[in-house]
């Protein structure tokens, strides 16, 4: 079991959002 952790900016440059994806890869 392999689980990958992808972090994406979401959201203007002066506003930035991060939204953390994992995704699970078998």
């Amino acid at each position: 079991m392999a689980v990958k952790i992808k972090l994406t900016r979401l959201g203007k440059i002066r506003n930035p959002q991060y939204r953390i994806v994992v995704a699970d890869s078998r």
